[in-house]
């Protein structure tokens, strides 16, 4: 029998989802609002690879040892890396230099090479947090030497 873990991550992130939902309204009103919405997002975001799991009908082979494990933690351990390169950063050069570089060069990293559309995802992408954080709730983003 082969586990679909594709299908148990999205059943154990949905009842998580659900969970962390449930215990929001225990939160007062005013700040229980961001984690509601982020439980929610999760939880819709769980359903969408849970009904992409269950259209799927190949079940997900197994990895042996060897040069196939090898070959496919080069990608998981490059993200890992990356990502904690880039929150080392964020102290240092700040959080919209950090962002910035982290975004294209894992853009560039997973195939994007055309700069205009990378740019186009950093800039929306900023401008949304900072709309969020910023202006909507009013919190300062980490700031470093460059800004």
């Amino acid at each position: 029998m082969i586990i679909n873990k594709e299908l148990f991550f999205s059943i154990a992130i949905s009842v998580i989802s659900v969970l962390l939902t449930l215990q929001s309204f225990n939160y007062p009103p005013e700040s229980s609002q961001f984690p509601r919405f982020l439980c929610i997002l999760m939880l819709l975001f769980s359903f969408l690879i849970l009904i992409r799991t269950l259209k799927n009908k190949e079940g997900e082979k197994t990895m042996s040892t060897g040069s196939g494990f090898i070959s496919a933690a080069k990608l998981p351990v490059t993200v890992f890396a990356s990502t904690a390169a880039y929150l080392f950063c964020i102290g240092y050069v700040g959080y919209f230099v950090s962002t910035v570089i982290y975004m294209f060069a894992s853009m560039f990293f997973f195939g994007e090479r055309r700069p205009l559309p990378i740019a186009a995802a950093v800039l929306v992408f900023l401008a949304v947090i900072y709309a969020l954080f910023v202006s909507f709730l009013g919190l300062r983003l980490p700031e470093g030497i460059l800004f």
